[in-house]
């Protein structure tokens, strides 16, 4: 697996594998997808050395993009959080394809006069950040929504969802060589199913990793009324 690292311009800075012998080397890479929120969650490790540090601090820098192609589906994520650890020469990346159009936009507050369809909501929400809507599996159902209080827009487009039946989102991308020329925000009536299987640790799960972030860190506060 190849993983292209661009910057904020999606300006292409270079590369990493998990296979190649020579250049920089992608290892404990992992994707998970967060049922509630939609979002698709990537982490990864690049190892580097005194030559190549700066560089993969470049490549690593928070805010930056992942591009990858899994399976034959484009992949684009944003960089939310970085660790560089000197003894083990590595840097661990944690991503979410979301991006930081979505985590970095404050919607406000939102009470509709009538009964719209979720489009109407999801299209408010995510007017600025380039997402539109591709599958709509709940467009025939209309709802009128009070939405009190400022969120993100990821956490708005979650909630809109929610609210209609139970809906939920997922995100995809399409990447016209190293360019990005869709960005599209998916509803399904529903994503997954509950099998009733209990896993138990140290016997089917091996262990558990708990991660702790300062992603929903405010850096300024806007104060109404």
């Amino acid at each position: 697996m190849i993983l292209y690292y661009a910057d904020r311009e999606l300006n292409i800075l270079g590369l990493a594998s998990t296979e190649l012998r020579q250049g920089l080397r992608v290892r404990d890479d992992n994707k998970s997808e967060d049922i509630e929120t939609g979002v698709a969650i990537f982490e990864c490790k690049i190892e580097f050395d005194l030559s190549t540090r700066l560089q993969v601090e470049q490549w690593a820098e928070v805010g930056n993009y992942i591009i990858r192609n899994h399976k034959g589906k484009d992949e684009l994520y944003s960089i939310i959080d970085s660790e560089l650890d000197t003894k083990k020469q590595t840097v661990y990346i944690y991503a979410e394809d979301d991006g930081m159009d979505l985590l970095n936009e404050v919607v406000e507050a939102y009470e509709a006069d009538a009964k719209y369809d979720i489009a109407h909501y999801i299209n408010k929400a995510a007017k600025t950040s380039g997402f539109t809507i591709g599958i709509n599996e709940v467009a025939t159902l209309k709802k009128q929504l009070t939405l009190d209080q400022e969120q993100t827009a990821s956490a708005r487009i979650a909630e809109i969802a929610s609210q209609f039946d139970g809906a939920e989102v997922s995100y995809s991308f399409k990447i016209d060589g190293l360019y990005v020329i869709e960005k599209k925000i998916n509803i399904y009536e529903k994503r997954g199913s509950d099998n009733g299987i209990t896993l138990y640790l140290n016997k089917e799960i091996d262990s558990i990793v708990i991660s702790k972030s300062i992603g929903n860190l405010a850096t300024a506060l806007k104060c109404t009324g």
